[in-house]
């Protein structure tokens, strides 16, 4: 490579530096000259909410659910052979007061009755012996007593006689041995008397426990039929025709269509809030919805809950349903939303909770700049917080949240 080639690559990129150093100068210096602005007040856009103090009653919204007020066991009084099983018992089959829902094999109850039936007959029988037995004696009582009589009359006339020596020792003896003989048959047939009467009163008392087992015979010959106790939804089911069934084996579970109830549950604040105005007898409202649509119901507050579980964190309260205007087909286990109102609040103002500051302050607008007012929260409807306070109707308060917020803060309302 040549001498003058090497000088070249070596002097032309110093050369674009050069140039390029130049055009930048050129600009600077051809730059326009900018006036400093003095600073001004800054001026915060603010959105803004016109407030009119009002009567309100908001509304409580929880999720509950239908359960039973009355839920009973289903089982037999007595066991067998089931024969027979209702169609309508079935899980979720519902069963009207009266119908029959099971029968057993009665054949082993007919039996036991029949027996029972007749050894009341023979204690009867026995019984009729013995108060005929009675009579008698009764009826042979005055024939001795008379005989007795006899008997004393005669030996009064033998003493008389003897004393006049008419009569002999010896006729005089043989009265006092048959009067002595006609009291011992008295005083035998009053004893007889006596045992009979013990007799017919343990033949009383046999009667009456034959009659009682036969009575029980009788019941628990009916009681091979089962028959639902009232208007219910059927549950857990567990039976068939052909099933060996024991004495009060369960068989399904009952739930009373007249105490299906609302169950739900409010905050332990919420609690203690309308409990002293007065909880039982508030109105509910509850809507269900299902594949089949929305059903609403109506509901009024009946009791709390037997036990308060802490893991709910609150206290479950019952309401009874006072109206299913739409034949909702209510089960146990429904989930619901309910609603319940309220406390009433006479003059407040109702805003979100982005107008509060520290709780307790919220800024109006006057004359284009924040004033700030003092504020009492006294209550939630919604998502809006309920206040009470100096605020006067056509105040217009900020909701917009504002870092330097702050008194006499210059401000645009944008809407």
């Amino acid at each position: 490579m040549s001498r003058g080639r090497r000088v070249g690559r070596i002097l032309l990129p110093l050369l674009l530096l050069a140039v390029g150093a130049g055009g930048a100068v050129l600009l600077i210096l051809a730059r326009p000259a900018v006036e400093a602005r003095a600073g001004g007040e800054r001026i915060w856009a603010v959105r803004v909410v016109t407030v009119e103090p009002q009567r309100r009653q908001p509304e409580i919204r929880r999720f509950g659910r239908i359960v039973a007020g009355r839920r009973v066991p289903l089982g037999m009084r007595v066991g067998g052979r089931v024969i027979w099983v209702a169609p309508e018992l079935i899980e979720g089959g519902r069963v009207r007061a009266g119908e029959p829902l099971l029968r057993l094999d009665p054949f082993d109850y007919e039996i036991a009755l029949r027996e029972a039936r007749a050894a009341v007959a023979e204690a009867r029988a026995r019984l009729g012996e013995l108060e005929a037995e009675l009579a008698a004696a009764r009826d042979l009582e005055s024939l001795v007593a008379e005989q007795v009589a006899v008997a004393r009359r005669e030996v009064d006339r033998q003493e008389r006689l003897r004393g006049r020596n008419i009569a002999t020792e010896k006729a005089l003896d043989a009265a006092r041995l048959e009067l002595a003989l006609r009291r011992v048959s008295l005083r035998e047939n009053r004893r007889r008397q006596r045992t009979l009467e013990q007799r017919i009163a343990q033949q009383e008392a046999v009667v009456r426990r034959l009659e009682a087992a036969a009575e029980r015979a009788r019941r628990d010959l009916a009681a091979t039929e089962l028959v639902a106790p009232f208007d219910a939804i059927v549950g857990e089911v567990d039976i068939g025709p052909g099933r060996q069934l024991g004495p009060k084996e369960r068989i399904a579970t009952l739930y009373e269509l007249a105490g299906l109830e609302i169950a739900f549950t409010l905050t332990d604040r919420q609690f203690a809030r309308l409990w002293p105005a007065g909880l039982p007898g508030r109105e509910v409202t509850a809507l269900w919805r299902n594949s089949a649509g929305s059903f609403v119901l109506t509901g009024e507050i009946s009791r709390l809950a037997s036990d308060i579980d802490p893991a709910s964190g609150g206290v479950e309260l019952r309401a009874r349903i006072t109206a299913d205007p739409d034949a909702a087909p209510l089960r146990p286990g429904a989930f619901l939303e309910v609603v319940i109102p309220d406390l009433v609040y006479e003059n407040v103002v109702a805003l979100p909770r982005s107008a509060l500051y520290e709780g307790e302050r919220v800024y109006v607008v006057e004359n284009g700049r924040l004033q700030p007012r003092q504020v009492e929260p006294v209550g939630r409807d919604g998502e809006r917080v309920l206040v009470r306070g100096a605020l006067a109707a056509g105040d217009r308060v900020v909701v917009s949240r504002l870092v330097e917020i702050g008194p006499g803060l210059r401000v645009r309302i944008v809407s």
